[in-house]
């Protein structure tokens, strides 16, 4: 029983946002310093830079062509920190920048702030517990994929939850929980509401398996859209010599009212499977998830996001039903200098209001390399796209080629050189968009740890 209700939430990892501006490059200074015990891990940097884009714009029979010089600031700061019953993760990045255009010589400015929190209060000697979230991100319903990050919208949500648990024997948890979310941000992205009901009973089957049941219901207000889920599941999980296991079944209910008076009902099977394997130097998971929700609902339930798998942009859901297939593999010794991470995401959302369907991809690759003690090469390669009901017509895409060079020049200081390549291609009334960018950076960082 002490080894069940010992179990703390989650490790978490903490990030925030440092951004400022200026107009000439100069270090930016952060002094290092000893942490507490209770401090898991901290980190981040500051940087100053200065850049060239060149944007080409294909307009069927002519070719627009931009350049423009530029100065901005960017910064992060993540890692964990844990202090008693609390636990608090973040990441946070943000870009502000200034230009000039080269042909009538106007200034102008866009900033770029993406990143989610999460804090926990979990005490293992008391039945109550509560978390609070936080997410900004780029949307891209009315605007597609953007050659400039800066031109999506962006939609900031909050949410708020507790739980009461209960101990029904030595090997098993009950738990009762609520939680509520909001949307904000301009016109559509600003009215999202909803509020979730649940309970949760697991037990320990043997030392290194579990069994779970799951049911709750979530209430969404979306525009002109009112929206009731009702779901079930029954889970079983498993922790291997090298990985883990997971599996679930289940099935969801929803009914649609909509401000005519019309209202549907929807229903489907739920489940998911994901695998993973763990060694010393690499990793590896594959996931399968099923699900009925909408973006609203998403808010409200207890899912924390995956820190370290934060997507680019996203696409803001009525009532679908998604299957989607996640692939992952990290490896920091592919040999003596190098590191690899590869990801490939592919999802079918199908909408229970309108029919539509939507296929929605992304996948990337990352090579590290450590050519010298105080220099390394970094090359990534990352994609998302749309299609609609044909999965195999890309309608809507965005290539993205980062190569970077960075050498060490104090203990928190470095100068590096970036050169980005973006590609936009389409099928929609837009135009395709190449874009180029030289960047060269100034970065004062810190990175500091401690443990109980």
């Amino acid at each position: 029983m002490m080894d069940r209700r010992a179990r703390s939430a989650s490790n978490y990892r903490l990030a925030t946002l440092l951004v400022g501006s200026c107009c000439a490059a100069w270090s930016i200074t952060v002094n290092a310093q000893s942490l507490s015990d209770d401090v898991t891990e901290l980190s981040g940097s500051a940087s100053v830079f200065t850049d060239v884009t060149h944007t080409r714009t294909d307009r069927g029979n002519t070719t627009d062509t931009n350049t423009e010089p530029g100065l901005g600031v960017s910064g992060r700061v993540g890692g964990t920190l844990e202090k008693g019953a609390n636990a608090l993760e973040l990441q946070y990045g943000g870009t502000l920048r200034t230009s000039r255009d080269s042909v009538n010589g106007e200034r102008s400015g866009n900033n770029l702030i993406r990143g989610a929190s999460r804090y926990t209060h979990f005490d293992p000697g008391s039945r109550l517990d509560f978390n609070l979230g936080h997410t900004v991100r780029s949307v891209r319903n009315d605007t597609g994929f953007v050659i400039n990050p800066s031109s999506y919208d962006t939609q900031n949500t909050l949410s708020a939850g507790a739980g009461l648990r209960f101990y029904p024997g030595d090997l098993s948890t009950l738990r009762f929980s609520g939680k509520a979310g909001r949307s904000f941000g301009k016109n559509e992205l600003n009215d999202q509401e909803s509020a979730t009901a649940s309970s949760d009973f697991s037990r320990r089957l043997s030392e290194r398996s579990t069994g779970s049941l799951n049911a709750s219901r979530s209430w969404t207000k979306q525009a002109s859209v009112d929206i009731t889920i009702d779901s079930a599941q029954l889970a079983y999980n498993r922790q291997t010599e090298n990985g883990s296991f997971g599996i679930g079944l289940g099935g969801s209910r929803a009914d649609t009212e909509l401000t005519g008076g019309s209202a549907s009902e929807s229903e489907a099977v739920t489940g998911f499977l994901a695998r993973t394997w763990v060694s010393n130097d690499w990793s590896s998971s594959v996931q399968y998830n099923r699900r009925m929700s909408n973006s609203a609902t998403d808010i409200s339930l207890n899912r924390p996001p995956v820190f370290s798998f934060l997507p680019d942009t996203v696409r803001i859901r009525d009532l679908v039903i998604s299957d989607s297939v996640l692939i992952t593999h990290n490896n920091q010794r592919v040999c003596n200098a190098c590191n690899l991470g590869v990801y490939g995401e592919g999802a079918l959302l199908e909408s229970q209001i309108s029919g539509a369907i939507i296929h929605e991809y992304r996948a990337g690759i990352n090579l590290g390399y450590q050519l010298t003690t105080l220099q390394r090469l970094n090359v990534g390669y990352g994609w998302q796209g749309d299609a609609h009901e044909d999965a195999g017509v890309i309608v809507d895409q965005i290539h993205r080629i980062t190569t970077s060079w960075t050498r060490q020049l104090a203990e928190y200081t470095t100068f590096g050189v970036e050169f980005n390549q973006s590609y936009l291609r389409s099928r929609l009334a837009r135009n395709d968009q190449n874009q180029y960018v030289l960047r060269f950076v100034l970065s004062r960082g810190f990175a500091l740890s401690g443990q109980r």
